[in-house]
């Protein structure tokens, strides 16, 4: 994919996702989502910094389970005996 092919599409961003797709290899049929999570400008370098965020499924591979918190109970409203 050219960059000329990029900047006239009218969707880049779907262009930039599937690159990052093939760029990982993530190639499969679970969808991958990009996203702009920030955006700022750095005073001491005089640049314009983006922040993105791409997120793939990977295949055979499933979230971990998360452990309940135990919540600790303040020294005085415990019951005393």
């Amino acid at each position: 994919m050219k960059v000329d092919d990029i900047l006239t599409e009218s969707n880049g961003w779907e262009a930039v996702r599937k690159w990052l797709d093939k760029l990982f290899g993530l190639t499969t049929d679970l969808p991958s989502k990009l996203k702009r999570v920030k955006q700022g400008f750095d005073e001491k370098t005089g640049e314009h910094v983006i922040y993105l965020e791409y997120r793939a499924k990977a295949p055979f591979q499933k979230a971990l389970p998360k452990s309940a918190k135990v919540k600790a109970i303040p020294d005085n409203q415990r019951k005393k005996k």
